[in-house]
């Protein structure tokens, strides 16, 4: 991987579209995707609380090699970082973090990354990297300090039908309005994330930095341009092999889009979409960088 000249990050409140995302930019010659959810980056005592101090570097290292390393779900599916790197240089990328960091926190961060994740690009023959951890967006300012001309994309999904789904989860919220308001607090925590604060100033993400990318979109009426704007936005030339990948697997069927319709009785459905209506009604009073695409497809759907 040549430097983080192509890095895109993708990120989002979960089930909400990161993963389709990511498999349809990694079908661009251009872009490597990695094929998990790295984390280490981005969640809990990860390199942002490193940098921020809310971690030590002995507490990261312990998640590192171990939690991150290899971990099991409650559905006895293994998962981690054992699936993209060798041992042997998994723990060199780890004692090179913990050599470099106390002189060049920064730039100790950043070899890190790229010591475990840049084998995927060279590995598929591809310049840049997709990653696609959904906390990628509320450490943004992080991740971009750590390489500035990456892109970060927060990708939005219908909170209703993205509820639906988290709701099924065993470690999703008991029912489908709790999971709206989980929905509408997971991306409060992406808006503290993305804006910014220095003496007392907010600052927010430089536009070319940074885009909005709605799942509707891209498997609604106007899905060719929602594509090839993110395209342009990318500075992608669009290709076959994406091309074709665009129009055979993303898709509203595939996006399961209007799913909470379908498994949601009439009373609920009632219940959800006032809940949902209140939820978007309340992050647009905030100012929520979400709110205005959120609310654009209400009001297509109203009409």
């Amino acid at each position: 991987m040549n430097g983080a000249a192509e890095l895109v990050f993708i990120g989002g409140t979960g089930r909400s579209g990161t993963h389709a995302l990511a498999r349809l930019l990694g079908h661009h010659s251009r872009l490597a995707d990695v094929p998990i959810e790295a984390r280490f980056h981005c969640n809990k005592r990860g390199i942002g609380d490193l940098l921020e101090g809310r971690v030590t570097l002995a507490a990261h290292l312990a998640k590192l090699r171990g939690f991150w390393w290899h971990r099991v779900r409650v559905d006895g599916r293994p998962r981690g970082l054992y699936n993209l790197a060798r041992r042997r240089d998994f723990d060199r990328a780890c004692e090179r973090l913990e050599a470099d960091y106390p002189d060049d926190p920064i730039g100790a961060c950043r070899r890190l990354f790229l010591d475990l994740l840049g084998p995927v690009a060279e590995r598929a023959g591809k310049p840049g990297l997709v990653e696609m951890s959904s906390h990628n967006v509320k450490e943004a300012q992080t991740l971009l300090r750590l390489f500035p001309e990456s892109i970060v994309l927060h990708a939005l999904r219908d909170g209703r039908d993205s509820a639906t789904s988290v709701a099924g989860k065993t470690w999703g919220p008991d029912g489908v309005p709790a999971a709206i308001d989980w929905w509408a607090e997971r991306l409060r925590a992406i808006e503290r994330g993305v804006r910014g604060e220095e003496d007392g100033a907010s600052y927010g993400i430089a536009a070319d930095r940074f885009r909005v990318v709605m799942l509707e979109d891209l498997v609604g009426p106007e899905r060719d341009a929602a594509y090839e704007d993110l395209l342009r936005f990318l500075g992608l030339e669009d290709e076959p092999a994406i091309g074709e990948y665009f129009a055979r697997e993303v898709t509203a069927e595939a996006a399961h889009v209007g799913r909470w319709r379908a498994e949601l009785g009439p009373l609920a459905r009632a219940r959800v979409q006032r809940r949902y209506r209140r939820a978007v009604s309340a992050l647009e009073a905030e100012g929520n960088h979400a709110a205005p695409p959120l609310r654009a497809a209400l009001e297509r759907e109203a009409a």
